[in-house]
């Protein structure tokens, strides 16, 4: 047991140091400014919020920093603009510097398949080959109409959930028949088959799974080498 405990407290410790160097080779670089934050303990105070706090967060600095502001969150600094303007003249006008991505944080990589999709690739030849197949292949207006035929199947289902349940004398659960018959048009689209109701139901339980599980994943983005130890359930529910 004091050995596990040694161990333990040296990757802690380590990971610490770690962390305090790459925040004073970051502040040598002109960034803008932001609240301090100390290494380790600030980064754990961001697993209790939402990415949806953000928001919240941003309105409440920016009286203090002004409209660009940094937040240490995770291993690496995140910058934020907060004014319509100075966002307009970055994507727009300056769009090339920024349309860059930087190498996804450890359970993201898991998620994008190691940065393999149009919304995480990073700019450059694979990023465009994502693109000329979204724009002109996926949603190309022949492609569109190609699928006319699945979307009255698709209909028909809707329908037909809807008056069965009808019929039966329960209410009726709007939402739940919608998503159903959405997730069977996305799987025909995806996969070019009409699969059994039991693998629609599945696929659309893990892709809920993982959109409610944001939150609960976000600290494996802090110390993902140490982590992949102290939170190895997680990571094995994550995979």
């Amino acid at each position: 047991m004091e050995i596990w405990f040694i161990i333990l407290a040296s990757l802690c410790i380590s990971a610490a140091l770690k962390s305090l160097l790459d925040l004073l080779s970051f502040n040598q670089k002109k960034l803008p400014p932001g609240p301090f934050t100390v290494p380790i303990i600030g980064n754990f105070l961001w697993i209790r919020k939402s990415f949806y706090d953000i928001e919240i967060i941003l309105r409440n600095l920016r009286t203090k920093y002004g409209s660009i502001i940094k937040l240490q969150i995770g291993s690496r600094p995140s910058i934020f603009i907060a004014n319509h303007e100075l966002a307009h003249k970055a994507l727009i006008h300056h769009g090339a510097t920024f349309a860059d991505r930087p190498p996804a944080l450890a359970p993201n990589r898991v998620i994008s398949s190691n940065q393999h999709s149009i919304s995480s690739a990073a700019y450059g030849p694979l990023w465009r080959l994502f693109r000329r197949n979204l724009t002109h292949e996926i949603l190309h207006p022949s492609r569109i109409k190609s699928y006319g035929n699945a979307r009255v199947w698709v209909l028909e289902i809707l329908t037909n959930k809807f008056r069965e349940q009808a019929n039966s004398g329960q209410p009726v659960c709007v939402m739940d028949h919608f998503r159903y018959a959405m997730f069977c048009l996305l799987v025909l689209m995806c996969y070019g088959e009409k699969l059994d109701e039991k693998i629609i139901k599945d696929v659309e339980s893990v892709q809920r799974k993982m959109n409610t599980s944001f939150g609960r994943f976000s600290v494996l983005a802090y110390m993902p080498r140490l982590g992949k130890i102290v939170f190895r359930k997680k990571w094995n529910k994550l995979y």
